[in-house]
């Protein structure tokens, strides 16, 4: 987002009262209904889906989900690591990458340093794995449908100074030998280029196998948005999920008014609830769903030890947004103090261990990644350890 167009927003909440979440119930989504996305499963992975119950909500993700083309899902990694084919050490980054704008290759190699070969990688960081979870990731392909109604695509962002040959991001996970999870929530614009279109989302890139796929669409605001997770095992057989979340910067002018711009916490309520849903397993058919009162954490400690990040696109961090997954991921690393999409702290990684323990954070380990290579926002990177 623009700074004045930020600042403007901001100043408009500034007006207003907090409001409730409270409308941000949860189910399983039932397959098709309008979304081609949810019609097939890919080949190679099954991708369970979650929405909100809220008819408006329904229909305004399902109306931007016949834009955008079908998941990518990779979940086996090509490249072969001279490391244990589980991890006992985990480095996770969180990076909204500016529609392929942030350098992911160069990334890799000064910040991880993992040098990208689809057959005989290296990786030299002192970590056995790492886990990308990317926000903004873009994807070209001529399968994105040609929508010819009338529809109010959001307008084409192109970095300003993109990486050599612009790749995206399935190109990169295959370039680069990385197991892939894409879920496309919207259209890069309406234009066609070189016969082809562009959709953008969330993505998850590991040097681990991906299992459990979960795609949960939030609480429609602005626009659509997926957050999507995954599970991967550790060399003990100990789990963690990860998920990638990319919410509105604010929602509609109507919505901003008559919702004092509780936007993006409705959105991380409806998360909150949807993961809920999976870890107690609590849903026995399409229409079951969370209740629509104050927000419940879920079994804590859950039973996978789960982390939460991406950009959040906060403008404070005491926001109420920023609070509530604090109750929820207790176990998360202080905010350091240093923003990373201009002044504004937008990006964090949230975590909660297990009932068990196993999975733990390094402490002092968290961090902002100083030097942004090409995105508009500053990485965040954390580092993990399994238990024997």
């Amino acid at each position: 987002m623009t700074r004045p167009a930020r600042i403007c927003a901001a100043g408009i909440t500034a007006l207003l009262a907090a409001g409730c979440a409270s409308s941000a119930s949860m189910r399983l989504a039932l397959e098709g209904r309008g979304c081609p996305e949810r019609e097939a499963a890919p080949a190679d992975g099954a991708i369970t889906w979650y929405g909100p119950v809220t008819s408006r909500d329904v229909k305004s993700n399902e109306r931007w989900c016949g834009t955008v083309g079908s998941s990518v899902v990779d979940t086996v990694p090509r490249a072969v690591l001279p490391v244990p084919a589980r991890a006992d050490s985990l480095a996770i980054v969180s990076w909204n990458i500016l529609i392929g704008g942030g350098d992911v290759h160069v990334f890799l190699r000064e910040v991880l340093g993992y040098g990208c070969h689809p057959t005989s990688p290296e990786l030299s960081a002192g970590f056995s794995h790492f886990l990308l979870l990317i926000q903004e990731a873009h994807r070209r392909s001529e399968a994105i449908p040609d929508v010819t109604e009338s529809f109010r695509f959001p307008p084409r962002i192109v970095p300003g100074s993109a990486p050599e040959g612009w790749p995206d991001i399935v190109e990169l996970a295959r370039e680069c030998g990385l197991a892939l999870f894409y879920v496309p929530s919207a259209r890069n614009g309406p234009e066609t280029v070189a016969g082809e279109r562009e959709d953008k989302g969330n993505a998850i890139l590991s040097t681990l196998p991906l299992s459990d796929l979960v795609a949960i669409e939030l609480p429609f605001e602005a626009g659509r948005k997926v957050a999507l997770g995954a599970t991967i095992a550790a060399r003990t057989g100990m789990q963690l999920r990860v998920v990638s979340v990319h919410l509105d910067v604010a929602s509609t002018l109507y919505r901003t008014l008559t919702s004092a711009n509780t936007s993006r916490l409705r959105q991380v309520v409806g998360l909150i609830k949807a993961l809920a849903l999976i870890e107690t397993g609590g849903v026995t058919s399409g229409m079951t769903a969370v209740g629509s009162g104050p927000v419940s954490c879920g079994p804590l400690p859950g039973p996978i030890a789960t982390v939460v990040a991406g950009d959040f696109n906060t403008w404070s961090a005491g926001e109420s947004t920023i609070d509530q997954l604090r109750l929820c991921f207790p176990d998360s690393p202080p905010w350091d103090g240093k923003p990373t999409s201009w002044k504004f702290p937008t990006d964090f990684i949230f975590f909660r261990r297990a009932a068990d323990g196993g999975v733990s954070l390094v402490s002092g380990s968290e961090r902002r990644v100083e030097k942004r290579y090409g995105s508009d926002h500053h990485a965040r990177l954390a580092w993990f350890l399994f238990s024997e």
